[in-house]
């Protein structure tokens, strides 16, 4: 897999309070739409498609979309974000496991309380 050498995974926690600057998770409204847990590929079709490389994946909730995440020079999650207007991703990388919602801009944990049933 033709992932970015020397990525380092940050905690969730440091995650939480750097995009929602709270230590407590936030409540989603979203997460009743949830359709797909699982992803089907460990790739970034079309960044390979491109030639290109990706230090982590993310994973639509709502399509089962597989893209690369907004640290990666093509921002293939991002831009199927824009384009679907789907609410939800998750991480895909081993250890992670972390729900982003967009519009409640909620980091919500993959064994959270908020979900009917968890998502690792």
């Amino acid at each position: 897999m033709p992932k970015t050498p020397g990525f380092v995974r940050i905690p969730e926690i440091v995650l939480r309070l750097l995009f929602t600057r709270r230590l407590q998770e936030k409540s989603c409204s979203h997460l009743g739409e949830i359709k797909f847990r699982q992803p089907s590929t460990d790739v970034c079709q079309l960044c390979i498609e491109g030639g290109d490389e990706w230090p982590s994946l993310r994973m639509c909730l709502i399509c089962g979309f597989v893209g690369c995440c907004d640290t990666s020079k093509n921002k293939h999650m991002q831009q199927h974000i824009e384009e679907s207007g789907h609410p939800l991703i998750r991480s895909i990388e081993t250890g992670e496991g972390w729900i982003w919602c967009y519009p409640d801009r909620a980091l919500i944990s993959a064994r959270s309380p908020q979900l009917r049933k968890p998502i690792l």
